[in-house]
Protein backbone atom coordinates (compact mmCIF):
# COMPACT_ATOMS: atom_id res chain seq x y z
CA UNK A 1 0.00 0.00 0.00
CA UNK A 2 1.46 3.16 -1.09
CA UNK A 3 -0.12 6.59 0.21
CA UNK A 4 0.90 9.70 -2.26
CA UNK A 5 0.97 13.08 -0.77
CA UNK A 6 0.30 16.33 -2.40
CA UNK A 7 -2.08 16.21 -5.67
CA UNK A 8 -1.89 15.65 -9.43
CA UNK A 9 -2.45 19.50 -9.55
CA UNK A 10 0.67 20.47 -8.53
CA UNK A 11 2.81 17.41 -9.83
CA UNK A 12 6.15 18.60 -11.13
CA UNK A 13 4.95 17.23 -15.02
CA UNK A 14 1.12 17.12 -15.13
CA UNK A 15 0.74 19.98 -12.44
CA UNK A 16 0.27 24.04 -13.02
CA UNK A 17 3.56 24.63 -13.75
CA UNK A 18 5.36 26.82 -12.15
CA UNK A 19 2.80 26.58 -9.60
CA UNK A 20 4.00 23.10 -8.12
CA UNK A 21 5.51 20.78 -5.96
CA UNK A 22 9.42 19.26 -6.83
CA UNK A 23 8.30 16.06 -7.55
CA UNK A 24 5.49 13.96 -9.38
CA UNK A 25 2.94 13.50 -6.83
CA UNK A 26 0.69 11.72 -9.31
CA UNK A 27 0.95 7.93 -9.53
CA UNK A 28 4.26 8.09 -11.41
CA UNK A 29 5.39 8.82 -8.49
CA UNK A 30 5.51 4.96 -7.24
CA UNK A 31 7.58 3.94 -10.00
CA UNK A 32 9.90 6.85 -9.80
CA UNK A 33 10.57 7.49 -6.29
CA UNK A 34 10.00 3.95 -4.27
CA UNK A 35 11.19 1.59 -7.72
CA UNK A 36 7.85 -0.59 -7.86
CA UNK A 37 7.67 -1.69 -11.22
CA UNK A 38 4.66 -0.46 -13.17
CA UNK A 39 3.01 -3.95 -13.66
CA UNK A 40 2.81 -4.73 -9.63
CA UNK A 41 0.04 -1.66 -9.19
CA UNK A 42 -3.17 -2.93 -9.38
CA UNK A 43 -5.53 -0.77 -8.33
CA UNK A 44 -5.27 3.06 -8.27
CA UNK A 45 -7.51 5.03 -5.34
CA UNK A 46 -8.29 8.78 -6.07
CA UNK A 47 -9.02 10.78 -3.03
CA UNK A 48 -11.21 13.42 -3.85
CA UNK A 49 -12.39 16.25 -1.52
CA UNK A 50 -16.04 16.78 -1.63
CA UNK A 51 -15.06 20.61 -2.42
CA UNK A 52 -11.78 21.89 -3.55
CA UNK A 53 -8.71 23.35 -2.04
CA UNK A 54 -5.47 24.45 -3.10
CA UNK A 55 -2.10 25.94 -0.50
CA UNK A 56 -0.60 29.07 -2.67
CA UNK A 57 -0.69 30.11 -6.02
CA UNK A 58 -1.91 29.11 -9.31
CA UNK A 59 -5.00 28.59 -11.70
CA UNK A 60 -8.76 27.66 -9.44
CA UNK A 61 -11.57 27.77 -11.65
CA UNK A 62 -14.20 27.28 -8.39
CA UNK A 63 -12.40 29.28 -5.84
CA UNK A 64 -14.06 30.72 -3.58
CA UNK A 65 -13.86 34.09 -1.90
CA UNK A 66 -14.67 36.36 0.95
CA UNK A 67 -16.79 35.10 3.97
CA UNK A 68 -17.68 31.78 1.86
CA UNK A 69 -14.15 30.70 1.27
CA UNK A 70 -13.65 31.37 5.21
CA UNK A 71 -16.72 29.46 6.15
CA UNK A 72 -15.84 26.62 3.82
CA UNK A 73 -12.49 26.75 5.37
CA UNK A 74 -13.56 26.89 8.97
CA UNK A 75 -16.06 24.19 8.36
CA UNK A 76 -13.02 21.71 6.75
CA UNK A 77 -10.39 22.74 8.75
CA UNK A 78 -8.41 24.04 5.90
CA UNK A 79 -4.97 25.12 7.42
CA UNK A 80 -1.81 23.43 6.14
CA UNK A 81 -0.45 20.94 8.39
CA UNK A 82 2.84 21.65 8.31
CA UNK A 83 2.75 25.87 8.26
CA UNK A 84 -0.51 25.98 9.02
CA UNK A 85 -1.10 28.27 6.40
CA UNK A 86 -4.62 28.94 5.19
CA UNK A 87 -5.73 26.27 2.37
CA UNK A 88 -7.94 28.43 -0.43
CA UNK A 89 -11.37 27.12 -0.94
CA UNK A 90 -14.17 26.74 -3.34
CA UNK A 91 -16.32 24.28 -4.55
CA UNK A 92 -15.69 20.50 -6.24
CA UNK A 93 -14.32 20.91 -9.64
CA UNK A 94 -15.63 18.23 -11.88
CA UNK A 95 -13.00 19.02 -15.24
CA UNK A 96 -9.90 18.80 -12.98
CA UNK A 97 -10.68 15.52 -11.09
CA UNK A 98 -11.50 13.83 -14.64
CA UNK A 99 -7.97 15.08 -15.44
CA UNK A 100 -6.29 14.06 -12.74
CA UNK A 101 -8.42 10.58 -13.13
CA UNK A 102 -7.11 10.18 -17.04
CA UNK A 103 -3.43 10.60 -15.82
CA UNK A 104 -3.70 8.11 -12.81
CA UNK A 105 -6.04 5.83 -14.26
CA UNK A 106 -8.27 5.66 -10.94
CA UNK A 107 -9.69 2.51 -10.28
CA UNK A 108 -12.12 3.73 -7.92
CA UNK A 109 -12.30 7.35 -5.75
CA UNK A 110 -12.23 7.76 -2.33
CA UNK A 111 -14.69 10.86 -1.47
CA UNK A 112 -13.43 12.58 1.55
CA UNK A 113 -15.44 15.30 3.86
CA UNK A 114 -18.88 14.86 2.81
CA UNK A 115 -19.68 15.94 6.13
CA UNK A 116 -18.02 19.48 5.71
CA UNK A 117 -21.06 20.32 3.17
CA UNK A 118 -23.59 19.54 5.75
CA UNK A 119 -25.67 22.71 6.25
CA UNK A 120 -25.74 24.23 2.97
CA UNK A 121 -28.71 25.00 1.15
CA UNK A 122 -27.45 24.38 -2.04
CA UNK A 123 -24.07 22.96 -3.16
CA UNK A 124 -22.75 23.38 -5.91
CA UNK A 125 -20.60 21.71 -8.97
CA UNK A 126 -18.45 23.02 -11.58
CA UNK A 127 -18.99 20.56 -14.74
CA UNK A 128 -17.75 22.10 -17.55
CA UNK A 129 -14.82 24.63 -18.39
CA UNK A 130 -15.54 27.81 -21.01
CA UNK A 131 -12.82 29.71 -23.11
CA UNK A 132 -14.03 32.72 -24.82
CA UNK A 133 -17.37 31.65 -25.03
CA UNK A 134 -16.86 28.13 -26.21
CA UNK A 135 -16.85 24.87 -23.90
CA UNK A 136 -13.11 23.18 -23.78
CA UNK A 137 -13.39 19.42 -23.27
CA UNK A 138 -9.58 19.39 -22.28
CA UNK A 139 -7.28 20.80 -19.55
CA UNK A 140 -6.00 23.83 -20.14
CA UNK A 141 -2.40 23.64 -21.78
CA UNK A 142 -1.53 27.06 -20.61
CA UNK A 143 -1.61 28.94 -17.76
CA UNK A 144 -2.60 32.29 -19.53
CA UNK A 145 -5.97 30.18 -20.63
CA UNK A 146 -6.70 28.10 -17.48
CA UNK A 147 -6.19 31.58 -15.40
CA UNK A 148 -9.38 33.00 -17.09
CA UNK A 149 -11.58 29.87 -18.12
CA UNK A 150 -15.01 29.79 -16.59
CA UNK A 151 -17.27 27.74 -15.42
CA UNK A 152 -20.58 26.37 -16.27
CA UNK A 153 -22.35 25.18 -12.94
CA UNK A 154 -24.44 22.65 -11.70
CA UNK A 155 -26.10 23.35 -8.74
CA UNK A 156 -28.22 20.60 -5.94
CA UNK A 157 -30.08 20.74 -3.25
CA UNK A 158 -27.82 20.40 0.58
CA UNK A 159 -29.20 18.42 2.97
CA UNK A 160 -28.68 19.47 7.20
CA UNK A 161 -28.74 15.77 9.01
CA UNK A 162 -25.91 14.71 10.86
CA UNK A 163 -23.95 12.18 8.79
CA UNK A 164 -21.20 11.57 10.62
CA UNK A 165 -22.78 8.22 12.61
CA UNK A 166 -23.73 6.63 8.80
CA UNK A 167 -21.95 3.92 7.65
CA UNK A 168 -24.43 2.66 5.10
CA UNK A 169 -24.47 4.57 1.46
CA UNK A 170 -28.59 4.32 1.82
CA UNK A 171 -28.48 5.50 5.12
CA UNK A 172 -27.41 9.11 3.67
CA UNK A 173 -30.20 11.83 3.53
CA UNK A 174 -31.63 11.84 -0.31
CA UNK A 175 -29.64 15.34 -1.26
CA UNK A 176 -26.07 13.83 -0.08
CA UNK A 177 -26.79 10.48 -2.22
CA UNK A 178 -27.59 12.62 -5.28
CA UNK A 179 -25.15 14.53 -4.78
CA UNK A 180 -22.28 11.71 -4.54
CA UNK A 181 -23.81 9.66 -7.34
CA UNK A 182 -23.84 12.77 -9.56
CA UNK A 183 -20.25 13.19 -9.15
CA UNK A 184 -20.33 9.46 -9.81
CA UNK A 185 -21.71 9.78 -13.33
CA UNK A 186 -19.81 13.03 -14.03
CA UNK A 187 -16.85 11.75 -12.96
CA UNK A 188 -17.05 8.81 -15.18
CA UNK A 189 -15.48 6.59 -11.83
CA UNK A 190 -16.85 4.54 -9.25
CA UNK A 191 -16.60 6.47 -5.49
CA UNK A 192 -16.28 3.34 -3.83
CA UNK A 193 -15.42 4.96 -0.35
CA UNK A 194 -17.41 8.43 0.85
CA UNK A 195 -15.42 10.12 4.23
CA UNK A 196 -18.43 11.35 7.14
CA UNK A 197 -16.04 12.52 9.48
CA UNK A 198 -12.38 13.31 10.74
CA UNK A 199 -12.03 10.01 12.10
CA UNK A 200 -10.11 6.81 10.67
CA UNK A 201 -13.47 5.35 11.06
CA UNK A 202 -15.61 7.10 9.94
CA UNK A 203 -15.93 6.03 6.36
CA UNK A 204 -18.89 4.06 3.98
CA UNK A 205 -17.59 1.84 2.14
CA UNK A 206 -20.08 0.86 -0.92
CA UNK A 207 -18.39 -2.34 -1.97
CA UNK A 208 -16.60 -3.23 -4.97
Amino acid sequence: LVEGADATMIDLDFGTFPYVTSSNASVGGVCTGLGVPPTRIKEIVGIVKSYCTRVGEGPFPTELHGEDAAELRKRGGEYGTTTGRPRRCGWVDVPQVRYASMINGFTSINLTKLDVLTGYPVVKIATKYVSNGREISHMPASLGEFSTVQVEWEEMPGWTQDISKVRAFNDLPANAKAYVLRLEELIGTRIRWVGVGMGREDMIDRGP
